[in-house]
């Protein structure tokens, strides 16, 4: 079978299942030849798969018709500037993370000895983009999940980040330490139970459930107890930085302003729901 030939049969096979099927073939496709770019499958379209690559090309279609993700088919999620692994059971790194470092560059100098604490590191894909945009920066980065940690230090690894990040496995909620830092941040998980209940199969099958559920009222327990335990871990006029649920912006924004910050930033989606937040710590004390 040439490459046009598996493109046009397949896509009639994943585009009754998926709105990107065109992309997703051939993402599964370029994988499978080892092509640099989608583009090269359209210059060698008369290129004949050997049966060892059709048979694999033929298994992954299945697998994403079964509506497993891309990214976890292929074991691999574009983040920044890297190509991340996802070997481990991780959070799917997504395009609002990358955002919410944004966010953290517009206030924070580019040249600053920056310390950062990153909490709930899953793929390792916020400490990788600190430690790469923050050329002189270095961290600590806890997760509870044994896979998480699996997962960041491959990353690490693999780009040569390992030594300004320590690595913890550990539960925030337990989690101590002396350290001030310059910015503490996090995606945790911010679900209620019954949006979780709602969600696509294909995240509720194919991504932990502990990295998205935040509690089964308003999915704001971890932000609350983030803010209050680690308040006094962050350095005056240090940061925190947040991606946060729908409807949770009042309440989180309530918790940081009676703890002593003030939102300097903010990322609203096109329904006008605020999903990152950058706060500053303006004061040294609680009113609580």
């Amino acid at each position: 079978m040439k490459i046009n030939e598996a493109i046009n049969q397949s896509y009639k096979v994943l585009s009754p299942v998926s709105k990107t099927a065109k992309l997703d073939v051939e993402v599964l496709l370029a994988y499978i030849l080892n092509k640099k770019n989608r583009l090269d499958l359209y210059l060698n379209q008369q290129q004949e798969l050997n049966p060892k690559e059709l048979d694999k090309f033929l298994n992954l279609i299945n697998e994403r018709h079964q509506l497993k993700p891309i990214s976890k088919i292929i074991n691999q999620k574009s983040f920044w500037n890297f190509d991340l692994d996802l070997s481990y059971n991780v959070l799917i790194p997504r395009p609002e993370t990358e955002v919410l470092i944004d966010l953290v560059t517009k206030k924070i100098s580019q040249n600053k000895k920056m310390k950062f604490l990153d909490i709930g590191c899953g793929s390792g894909c916020i400490s990788l983009a600190l430690l790469d945009y923050f050329y002189f920066s270095s961290g600590v980065a806890i997760d509870v999940s044994k896979e998480a940690i699996l997962n960041t230090r491959l990353n690490l690894k693999k780009f040569n980040l390992k030594e300004r990040l320590k690595l913890l496995r550990q539960d925030v909620f337990k989690f101590h330490s002396t350290n001030k830092f310059d910015l503490i941040i996090s995606n945790p998980p911010y679900l209620k139970l019954s949006d979780y209940i709602n969600l696509d199969k294909s995240i509720k099958q194919y991504e932990p459930k502990e990295a998205l559920i935040g509690d089964s009222s308003d999915g704001t327990m971890f932000y609350k107890k983030i803010i209050v335990n680690l308040k006094n871990n962050l350095k005056l006029g240090g940061y925190f930085a947040f991606e946060i649920g729908d409807n949770q912006m009042i309440k989180i924004e309530k918790i940081l302003n009676i703890n002593g910050f003030r939102i300097e930033e903010k990322f609203k989606l096109i329904n006008n729901q605020t999903r990152c937040l950058l706060a500053k710590k303006i004061k040294n004390y609680t009113l609580q």
